[in-house]
Protein backbone atom coordinates (compact mmCIF):
# COMPACT_ATOMS: atom_id res chain seq x y z
CA UNK A 1 0.00 0.00 0.00
CA UNK A 2 2.84 2.41 0.78
CA UNK A 3 4.58 1.91 -2.56
CA UNK A 4 1.26 2.41 -4.35
CA UNK A 5 0.81 5.80 -2.57
CA UNK A 6 4.36 6.91 -3.38
CA UNK A 7 4.14 6.08 -7.09
CA UNK A 8 0.64 7.42 -7.62
CA UNK A 9 -0.41 10.87 -8.85
CA UNK A 10 -1.07 12.02 -5.28
CA UNK A 11 2.37 10.86 -4.21
CA UNK A 12 3.98 12.63 -7.13
CA UNK A 13 2.09 15.84 -6.30
CA UNK A 14 3.15 15.65 -2.65
CA UNK A 15 6.78 15.02 -3.59
CA UNK A 16 6.77 17.94 -6.05
CA UNK A 17 5.22 20.29 -3.46
CA UNK A 18 7.71 19.19 -0.82
CA UNK A 19 10.72 19.60 -3.15
CA UNK A 20 9.73 23.06 -4.40
CA UNK A 21 8.85 24.21 -0.88
CA UNK A 22 12.18 22.99 0.47
CA UNK A 23 14.14 24.58 -2.39
CA UNK A 24 12.26 27.89 -2.08
CA UNK A 25 12.65 27.94 1.69
CA UNK A 26 16.36 27.21 1.46
CA UNK A 27 16.92 29.89 -1.22
CA UNK A 28 15.03 32.50 0.80
CA UNK A 29 16.75 31.80 4.12
CA UNK A 30 20.25 31.33 2.66
CA UNK A 31 20.72 34.00 -0.03
CA UNK A 32 24.06 34.46 -1.73
CA UNK A 33 25.54 37.77 -2.84
CA UNK A 34 23.90 37.66 -6.28
CA UNK A 35 20.51 36.50 -5.04
CA UNK A 36 19.41 38.59 -2.08
CA UNK A 37 15.69 38.92 -1.51
CA UNK A 38 14.94 42.40 -0.31
CA UNK A 39 11.87 42.50 1.91
CA UNK A 40 11.72 46.31 1.80
CA UNK A 41 13.19 47.18 -1.64
CA UNK A 42 12.34 50.88 -1.31
CA UNK A 43 14.48 51.23 1.80
CA UNK A 44 17.79 50.41 0.16
CA UNK A 45 20.64 52.80 0.91
CA UNK A 46 21.43 55.01 -2.06
CA UNK A 47 24.59 54.39 -4.08
CA UNK A 48 27.56 56.62 -3.34
CA UNK A 49 29.22 58.72 -6.00
CA UNK A 50 32.84 59.87 -5.71
CA UNK A 51 33.81 62.94 -7.70
CA UNK A 52 37.41 63.42 -8.84
CA UNK A 53 38.65 66.62 -10.49
CA UNK A 54 41.80 66.70 -12.64
CA UNK A 55 43.95 69.51 -14.07
CA UNK A 56 46.16 68.28 -16.92
CA UNK A 57 48.60 70.09 -19.20
CA UNK A 58 47.70 70.07 -22.89
CA UNK A 59 50.72 67.92 -23.88
CA UNK A 60 49.86 65.26 -21.22
CA UNK A 61 46.16 64.85 -22.06
CA UNK A 62 46.51 61.73 -24.24
CA UNK A 63 48.74 59.99 -21.70
CA UNK A 64 46.37 61.01 -18.90
CA UNK A 65 43.34 59.55 -20.70
CA UNK A 66 45.14 56.26 -21.31
CA UNK A 67 46.25 56.05 -17.67
CA UNK A 68 42.75 56.92 -16.50
CA UNK A 69 41.32 54.04 -18.57
CA UNK A 70 43.60 51.63 -16.68
CA UNK A 71 42.29 52.95 -13.36
CA UNK A 72 38.71 52.56 -14.61
CA UNK A 73 39.38 48.95 -15.69
CA UNK A 74 40.79 48.24 -12.22
CA UNK A 75 37.69 49.71 -10.57
CA UNK A 76 35.41 47.58 -12.74
CA UNK A 77 36.90 44.44 -11.21
CA UNK A 78 36.29 45.59 -7.62
CA UNK A 79 33.46 44.51 -5.36
CA UNK A 80 30.77 47.16 -4.97
CA UNK A 81 31.60 49.03 -8.20
CA UNK A 82 28.57 50.26 -10.17
CA UNK A 83 29.73 52.55 -13.00
CA UNK A 84 31.92 55.50 -14.00
CA UNK A 85 31.27 58.69 -15.94
CA UNK A 86 34.31 60.51 -17.32
CA UNK A 87 33.85 64.04 -18.62
CA UNK A 88 36.17 66.52 -20.30
CA UNK A 89 35.81 70.29 -20.43
CA UNK A 90 34.49 71.36 -23.81
CA UNK A 91 36.69 74.02 -25.49
CA UNK A 92 33.60 75.43 -27.26
CA UNK A 93 32.02 76.34 -23.92
CA UNK A 94 31.92 79.92 -22.75
CA UNK A 95 34.53 80.53 -20.04
CA UNK A 96 36.71 77.58 -21.13
CA UNK A 97 39.86 79.66 -20.63
CA UNK A 98 38.97 80.28 -16.96
CA UNK A 99 38.32 76.62 -16.08
CA UNK A 100 39.72 75.22 -12.86
CA UNK A 101 39.79 71.59 -13.97
CA UNK A 102 40.03 69.79 -17.31
CA UNK A 103 38.46 66.44 -16.42
CA UNK A 104 35.86 65.18 -13.99
CA UNK A 105 35.10 61.58 -13.22
CA UNK A 106 32.19 60.30 -11.19
CA UNK A 107 32.61 56.76 -9.92
CA UNK A 108 29.55 55.20 -8.32
CA UNK A 109 29.84 52.50 -5.65
CA UNK A 110 27.28 50.60 -3.60
CA UNK A 111 28.88 51.79 -0.35
CA UNK A 112 31.56 54.23 0.69
CA UNK A 113 33.47 51.35 2.25
CA UNK A 114 33.66 49.53 -1.11
CA UNK A 115 35.35 52.58 -2.63
CA UNK A 116 37.74 52.88 0.30
CA UNK A 117 38.77 49.21 0.06
CA UNK A 118 39.39 49.53 -3.69
CA UNK A 119 41.52 52.67 -3.37
CA UNK A 120 43.63 51.23 -0.56
CA UNK A 121 44.91 48.39 -2.74
CA UNK A 122 48.50 48.73 -3.87
CA UNK A 123 47.59 48.15 -7.54
CA UNK A 124 45.26 51.15 -7.44
CA UNK A 125 47.87 53.47 -5.93
CA UNK A 126 50.43 52.37 -8.53
CA UNK A 127 48.02 53.07 -11.38
CA UNK A 128 47.07 56.43 -9.92
CA UNK A 129 50.72 57.51 -9.52
CA UNK A 130 51.25 56.96 -13.26
CA UNK A 131 48.56 59.49 -14.14
CA UNK A 132 50.03 62.86 -15.11
CA UNK A 133 48.44 66.05 -13.87
CA UNK A 134 47.02 67.36 -10.64
CA UNK A 135 43.97 66.19 -8.76
CA UNK A 136 42.23 66.84 -5.52
CA UNK A 137 43.79 65.18 -2.49
CA UNK A 138 40.80 62.86 -2.04
CA UNK A 139 37.61 62.41 -4.02
CA UNK A 140 34.48 64.13 -2.79
CA UNK A 141 31.74 61.72 -1.72
CA UNK A 142 28.10 62.29 -2.63
CA UNK A 143 25.02 60.17 -2.14
CA UNK A 144 22.18 60.12 -4.64
CA UNK A 145 19.15 62.19 -3.78
CA UNK A 146 17.24 61.88 -7.05
CA UNK A 147 18.03 59.42 -9.82
CA UNK A 148 15.96 59.63 -12.98
CA UNK A 149 17.96 57.10 -14.98
CA UNK A 150 15.14 54.58 -14.50
CA UNK A 151 12.43 55.73 -16.85
CA UNK A 152 8.89 55.20 -15.63
CA UNK A 153 6.06 54.78 -18.11
CA UNK A 154 3.70 57.75 -18.25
Amino acid sequence: MTLRMIFSIQGFNRLTAFATGAAGGYAFTNPDVDNVYDIFPLHKPPPYAFLNLYKVREEDKHEFEQSWKEVAKFNQRQEGYLFTRFMKADPRAEGYENRSYDYIDIVQWTTGDAQRRATLRSAYTELEKKMPGERLEAPMMFSSVVDDTQKTPT
